[in-house]
């Protein structure tokens, strides 16, 4: 497919970003009317152009990669606002699945917000909050509150569970400017009215895209971003098949990178990056170690720092297959003939993933065991968030296939900002000697 200039469909708005932008008030007045809000200073961030060039131009694969790490630890979104210098709209996705699609066919930008990471303190958002509540949560209410959610002109949650939709709830009371939308997603899917349902969601998402983006819904052009779509999957399909059978060329610790750039990126710039890095991957000359090789379970919507992923691997093992960055594997391809909607709703219920927010048509303890040896694992990782009910809930399952099968596992928690590595280390590298000597 031939790749055209990035450029923001006409009609397209930018969102205000003031310097200056109003915190979480400290308290609230008689009828819970705000008091002065505390102002909050922007992060300067790095500076883009609109057409993304700094970073669409990048050659060499450690290049990319030292550029997705500066670019996903940038709290400030350069991507979202260098679209709005551009003169476009953006739109803020929560993790797990969101149709970016049809933001990207209204001309615009989709960027998936992971929280804030280990760099953001979290100071505001624990008064809104519970203390035994997931850090991603925390982290991305506050971003909202201290202004670095501002290039965002809507907020998509999907009902993954309790605390996104309260999230969606805090954000339409925080941002009462800004479109905010909770997406749900079916859960029975042997229904005939599921896929209806998926669409009407779907239709409802875009009545308020149009408003936001000032554009119309056109079937022809969510096909068009469909098909692009379908080639970045496809593209990060071979780095993840590169990834599995030779790990040591491409280890998962610099695979998150590229996949995650993508989440900041329109995927006309993110596809030629993965395409160079996919080709200069396959040529590089590397020791393959003694290694475990090992299935990581369990982030699929709050993720760990990429040094935790990279210490996983440097305690020995590979990781050759994960639940990192859902949104790049949720579907191998969406059918292009047809109605994109129901092409696209078909694909959601019909698609084989199995994480802890989805139900699945087999018991899970099976589905553990087909996935890792799908990958040649020669073990399991779950590597879980704290504090998140979907991923726990499921390790009980996964662990009595993975008993019933004697694959070894080995079950850690995580949060953001974890920074202090040494008793992880010491866990992994107690796992992979007895996986190796047992």
């Amino acid at each position: 497919m031939r790749l055209v200039q990035i450029q923001p469909r006409s009609g397209s708005r930018p969102p205000e970003v003031p310097s200056k932008l109003p915190g979480i008030p400290s308290s609230a007045g008689a009828g819970g009317t705000p008091s002065e809000p505390l102002p909050v200073l922007l992060p300067s961030g790095q500076a883009l152009s609109p057409d993304l060039r700094e970073l669409r131009d990048l050659k060499n694969l450690e290049e990319i990669l030292k550029n997705a790490r500066e670019l996903i630890r940038d709290l400030s979104f350069p991507t979202a606002r260098a679209w709005a210098a551009g003169g476009g709209t953006s739109v803020a996705f929560f993790p797990v699945y969101t149709p970016h699609e049809i933001a990207h066919s209204l001309g615009m930008l989709p960027v998936t917000v992971h929280g804030g990471g280990e760099d953001l303190e979290i100071t505001h958002a624990d008064a809104a909050l519970g203390s035994f509540l997931c850090s991603i949560s925390k982290s991305t209410l506050e971003l909202a509150i201290t202004g670095c959610l501002d290039p965002f002109s809507a907020y998509v949650f999907p009902y993954i569970c309790d605390v996104s939709r309260n999230l969606e709830g805090i954000l339409c009371r925080l941002k009462p400017g800004s479109a905010t939308h909770m997406l749900h997603l079916p859960q029975n899917f042997t229904s005939p009215a599921t896929i209806p349902f998926l669409v009407t969601e779907y239709r409802r998402l875009i009545a308020k895209f149009e408003k936001v983006s000032g554009n119309r819904y056109q079937a022809s052009e969510l096909t068009q971003s469909l098909k692009l779509y379908n080639e970045r999957r496809r593209a990060i399909e071979e780095l993840s098949e590169l990834r599995r059978k030779e790990p040591w060329k491409l280890p998962t610790s610099e695979l998150y990178l590229l996949e995650r750039m993508g989440d900041l990126l329109p995927p006309e710039a993110h596809l030629p990056l993965l395409r160079r890095s996919l080709e200069q991957a396959r040529e590089r000359s590397r020791t393959k170690r003694d290694a475990v090789r090992v299935l990581v379970v369990g982030p699929f919507c709050e993720q760990p720092t990429p040094d935790m992923l990279a210490l996983v691997e440097e305690a020995g093992c590979y990781v050759v297959g994960d639940e990192l960055n859902m949104l790049h594997h949720w579907t191998p391809t969406v059918p292009l003939d047809g109605d994109p909607l129901e092409n696209m709703a078909r694909s959601y219920v019909q698609t084989p993933v199995d994480i802890g927010v989805r139900a699945t048509p087999i018991p899970k303890g099976d589905s553990i065991v087909a996935r890792a040896r799908a990958v040649d694992a020669q073990g399991v990782l779950f590597l879980t968030a704290k504090f998140c009910e979907p991923a726990l809930e499921d390790v009980v399952l996964y662990r009595r296939g993975l008993d019933r099968e004697k694959i070894p596992y080995l079950h850690m928690e995580f949060e953001e900002r974890s920074t202090a590595y040494e008793q992880s280390r010491l866990q992994i590298e107690t796992f992979v000697e007895s996986v190796l000597f047992d």
